[in-house]
């Protein structure tokens, strides 16, 4: 019997499983703090669980063990390239990714591939001391795991398995705890891939700011121009949360709906999602075996110990050598006591008083370009306020805020907005959308309050983009 692993903000869930047959469904609760968006926060509290685990259901963790992980700090990004080798795919990948570590030898890193027609991949990157951890954790609790898969892949694996969405825009939604993956297809196609932070106390709360998420989504197709979005499916939820995330819902065009994960005869929650797409659709990207592969590439990109035949090479030289060396030396050292008589004779040491006068005044010029230069620099590197970024921050931004004034500082690049809406949420919709735009870098909650019943009051600070919005 295998065993498909997912740890989520609530609770660990394995599935054993024969073929694509579920055999067994255990689950074990995490207190909140355990595990953060696919990062292990507390790894002796879970190494500790799943020992308990382990030792109630020792059938479960015996062999072929995979473990499926998701979060903002598990990288992916759909990339067009040229047929490659598998090592030139990884390096590709490699570099698309550098910026997100302090060195591309911290990155594991894979690949899948997408759509033959454009020689598209789907490119993935996580820091090592991620997956170390994942490993660490279970080799700790006496689990040793075949194989560490990811969300994302797993997601579009099985919407490519499902041919009832090939025909239309559709937008897969995973919600664990307060964080949400949105995955946006175009007749089974990934095209975009987002996260977002959900907001609320209640139940209730939470998945009106996730149908709210929607609203980024249709301005980013119409943006594209992209068919429009016909459904929003929820993994992970019951039948009666889907009716409450329809009934928040505003885009009357919109289904709002769930699919079936798992199609066998056994009774599985909703909940566990994830473990059974990893079931059925995990393996292509397989970050344990990515891990083996970064060690590999680290070490070839080594310099090769070559020093002891070079050093013996410099010896036989030096042999061979040192009696012409002896000879050499002696003739060198008339030379040098000729050359040190002409530098210490008055005709250069005068000349080499008017050079070092000469050199002064240069530095003195150079110092005031130096200056001049960075000035100019910094007075390029000032952030701008074009109409355009304006027009998109008061009007264009296609939320129901109205922007009552708008204070702009150009030493600071900063952007005060003062405006009203209809409650708090809208205006978290209003920030999404300037970060969806491109207008800002940042932006800050400087007040809110209610002016009036229904209206709802708020200012920001927008840090704007250098050189604005085109």
């Amino acid at each position: 019997m295998k065993s498909s692993i997912y740890v989520s903000a609530e609770q660990i869930q394995v599935i054993g499983y024969l073929g694509n047959s579920v055999k067994q469904y255990v689950t074990y609760p995490l207190p909140e703090g355990t595990m953060y968006n696919g990062t292990i926060t507390d790894n002796a509290f879970l190494t500790e669980c799943l020992v308990l685990m382990k030792k109630e259901h020792p059938d479960l963790f015996k062999s072929g063990v995979t473990l499926i992980v998701d979060g903002s700090t598990i990288l992916s990004r759909r990339l067009i390239t040229p047929k490659l080798s598998n090592t030139q795919y990884l390096q590709l990948v490699r570099d698309d990714f550098a910026d997100s570590a302090p060195s591309t030898a911290d990155l594991v890193c894979g690949y899948l591939k997408l759509d033959a027609s454009e020689n598209a991949i789907l490119g993935c990157a996580v820091n090592k001391v991620q997956v170390d951890s994942y490993i660490s954790t279970f080799n700790d609790a006496g689990i040793k795991l075949s194989g560490i898969h990811v969300g994302v892949e797993a997601i579009i694996n099985f919407v490519k398995a499902t041919t009832e969405l090939h025909h239309s825009t559709v937008v897969i939604n995973v919600i664990d705890g307060l964080t949400m993956l949105s995955m946006l297809f175009q007749n089974g196609k990934s095209i975009f891939v987002s996260r977002t932070r959900l907001y609320g106390d209640a139940k209730e709360q939470v998945y009106q700011s996730a149908v709210a998420n929607l609203n980024g989504l249709i301005q980013f197709t119409r943006s594209e121009k992209i068919n429009e979005i016909t459904h929003s499916y929820y993994l992970g939820v019951s039948p009666a949360d889907v009716n409450v995330l329809a009934a928040f819902n505003p885009h009357t065009d919109i289904t709002i709906g769930t699919l079936p994960v798992y199609r066998g005869r056994e009774e599985l929650p909703p909940e566990s999602h994830f473990a059974c797409l990893n079931m059925h659709y995990g393996g292509g990207i397989d970050l344990l075996a990515s891990r083996v592969a970064l060690d590999k590439y680290v070490k070839s990109q080594q310099p090769k110990k070559l020093w002891i035949p070079i050093l013996a090479g410099y010896i036989f030289v030096l042999v061979l050598i040192a009696g012409v060396l002896a000879f050499l030396i002696h003739r060198e050292n008339t030379k040098i006591k000729e050359i040190n008589d002409y530098l210490h004779s008055t005709s250069v040491v005068q000349k080499q008083e008017e050079l070092g006068l000469l050199m002064r005044e240069t530095r003195y010029y150079d110092e005031i370009l130096r200056q001049m230069d960075e000035k100019t620099d910094w007075e390029e590197s000032l952030a701008k306020a074009t109409s355009n970024t304006f027009d998109l921050i008061a009007v264009a931004h296609g939320v129901g805020v109205d922007v009552q004034s708008m204070d702009f500082t150009e030493d600071t690049g900063i952007m005060r907005i003062r405006a009203t809406c209809a409650d708090a949420n809208v205006s978290s919709d209003y920030v999404d959308m300037l970060y969806i735009l491109g207008v800002a870098d940042s932006i800050e909650y400087r007040g809110y309050g209610t002016i009036a019943e229904g209206v709802f009051s708020f200012t920001i600070d927008i840090a704007l983009k250098t050189g604005g919005v085109s």
